[in-house]
């Protein structure tokens, strides 16, 4: 192509106004979107760490006494027909997983009876380590306002939306057109038809009347507000999934950690306790076997909670629109600050200023012009025709022009249909605003119902569940301590309550976090604290200041070291079990 012919093409283009740059237009909205603040970090001592309590000092153990009997329980039923005693065992059912395993039974040697309780109840394996998670930028770890300025910058449906409200606009400019003339060239023939005979240019202009343009453009300027509205609240939304998948990174942090301590403590339990069933075997060879189940099912746990942290740290980079990142530190804990919200004060913001009820009200306003559009439709729009032309077969052949006025006469299409259709579209967007704010209540209410109740199981763990809990624990322990006899359930049933309460508690934290997300995006607020005061959570009991259990054996087995209290030194003779199962 010539260079001429490409410049010329190149001034049509510009003149027919195909170059609006609206790629750049949209990428300006986006990276304003990235740049406004979003989630700013709270002050210092919001985000501090809890203190960890001083461990608590070892504590001389009682002397063991004698080792209670291991109880056998027997029913015996007599009937008219069966004067004689017959013993009940009930089967497990095959179809139960481990119903195979063989009753326990120790050999009456005091050697072989050690050797087989040592090929039961081996050395658990080491616990798996927590995954490292490496130093962010500047060797800071990702805070929620930065994560969201990430989200931002590579949301697909931010450029999306971005790129509605550019379409919108054009429409917008579209609408304010006014028609354009139709120029061209006349040539009427001669009378006899051998030749030309009036030649010459004519120009043809459509007059709009009655304000249609007005009232057009009206209508499409409701649609860019409704798709900068749509622009908001995808943005909104795209925070509210960063906060989600923030809040569940910092749950499955927290949860491994204390996951961990619960493994430690449930593993160390069971050392001291087969340590002391090893070294005089005080107690039935079977209760240890509790104490392992209870090990393993906090490994699990533990394990469990390894796996959903790391694959929480994946959900979060899909949801910052990202490929790939190593897992980073990120900054903040579950237990610090929780925002309290009023449900009166919400909902009055979320009804006056939600997306989707300033949507609606715009949609009220765009069907009212869509009406009045329709009715003033059927007035004719003038169309006037001027021609200059010049006599070219007969003397004096002078130029001559002519003026043609014309307009529709609107008998047989009155644009009654549109105008049905019109008013029923004002009638159902008349009732959208009613219908948005009772949707918008009960999700409201919906969410607002699930903060309030994590909310009161969150205060109730944390002021009277978790803390009496410890002190049943440490009662326990303190009477194991005095009375040697108490009750081996009693302790078993402490760990377990405990460790479960504490499981609970974590859950529950999480599902109040998730609550309060699901608020603030009803607030469509770029600060979770909007609306809302900031109080703070105390943090979970320490585990490792628990006291332990006491070990009942002469001197400390390997790997167990300080963290095992030793009594005095037992007698030679040793406690046996004669073949009924008795202890002699």
């Amino acid at each position: 192509m010539s260079p001429r012919r490409l410049l010329a093409l190149s001034g049509f283009l510009l003149l027919g106004g195909c170059l609006y740059h609206v790629s750049e237009r949209a990428d300006e909205v986006v990276c304003a979107l990235a740049a406004q603040p979003f989630d700013l970090q709270p002050p210092a001592e919001m985000n501090a760490t809890a203190p960890t309590p001083p461990s608590a000092p070892a504590k001389k153990t009682a002397s063991p006494a004698t080792p209670d009997l291991d109880l056998q329980t027997t029913a015996y039923m007599q009937t008219k027909d069966q004067p004689e005693k017959m013993r009940l065992e009930p089967k497990i059912p095959p179809e139960i997983p481990g119903s195979e395993t063989p009753l326990l039974r120790l050999p009456r040697d005091r050697d072989a009876a050690q050797r087989e309780l040592k090929r039961i109840y081996p050395e658990l394996p080491a616990l798996p380590e927590v995954p490292v998670a490496q130093p962010g930028p500047d060797g800071q770890p990702y805070t929620l306002a930065a994560l969201q300025q990430i989200a931002a910058a590579n949301s697909p449906a931010l450029r999306q939306a971005a790129s509605d409200v550019e379409a919108a606009r054009g429409n917008l400019i579209q609408a304010r057109a006014y028609p354009n003339p139709t120029v061209g060239w006349n040539v009427q023939p001669s009378n006899d038809g051998s030749t030309a005979g009036l030649q010459g240019p004519f120009i043809d202009q459509t007059i709009r009347f009655a304000g249609k343009l007005k009232l057009a453009s009206a209508a499409a300027e409701m649609d860019l507000r409704n798709a900068e509205l749509a622009l908001r609240r995808a943005r909104s939304d795209l925070a509210t999934a960063v906060r989600n998948a923030y809040f569940a990174v910092l749950v499955a942090k927290e949860t491994v950690r204390v996951n961990e301590a619960l493994a430690r403590f449930t593993d160390q339990i069971y050392r001291l306790h087969i340590a002391g069933q090893l070294g005089i075997g005080a107690a039935a060879p079977y209760e240890p076997a509790a104490l392992r189940a209870q090990a393993y099912t906090t490994r699990l746990a533990y394990k469990q909670a390894i796996q959903t942290y790391l694959y929480s740290w994946k959900q979060l980079v899909t949801t910052l629109g990202l490929r790939q990142l190593p897992l980073t530190e990120v900054a903040g804990r579950i237990d610090t600050f929780i925002p309290y919200y009023d449900y009166d004060n919400v909902l009055a913001y979320v009804l006056r200023s939600h997306t989707d009820v300033l949507a609606a009200r715009n949609g009220l306003d765009k069907a009212r012009y869509n009406l009045k559009l329709a009715q003033i439709t059927p007035y004719p729009d003038v169309d006037f025709n001027v021609s200059f032309l010049k006599e070219y077969a007969l003397a004096p052949k002078q130029a001559v022009h002519t003026v043609t006025i014309g307009l529709p006469f609107p008998i047989w299409d009155q644009n009654k249909g549109n105008i049905m259709a019109a008013e029923a579209a004002l009638m159902r967007a008349t009732e959208e605003p009613h219908r948005v704010e009772e949707n918008l209540t009960n999700m409201l209410a919906t969410a607002y119902m699930g903060y309030k109740s994590n909310l009161d199981a969150l205060e109730y763990y944390r002021r009277y569940i978790l803390p009496d809990q410890v002190r049943y624990y440490r009662g326990v322990f303190e009477r194991r301590q005095i009375d040697i006899n108490a009750q081996f359930n009693d302790l078993v049933t402490a760990q377990q309550t405990l460790a479960t309460n504490v499981s609970a508690y974590l859950s529950i934290l999480g599902s109040l976090w998730s609550s309060v997300v699901s608020v603030a995006d009803l607030l469509e607020t770029d600060d979770l604290f909007q609306l809302a005061q900031p109080r703070e959570v105390p943090a979970l009991p320490d585990l490792e200041a628990l006291a332990p259990w006491p070990c009942c054996h002469a001197c400390p087995p390997a790997g167990l070291g300080r963290n095992c209290e030793c009594g005095p030194a037992q007698p030679e003779k040793q406690p046996m079990r004669n073949e009924n199962g008795n202890w002699e």
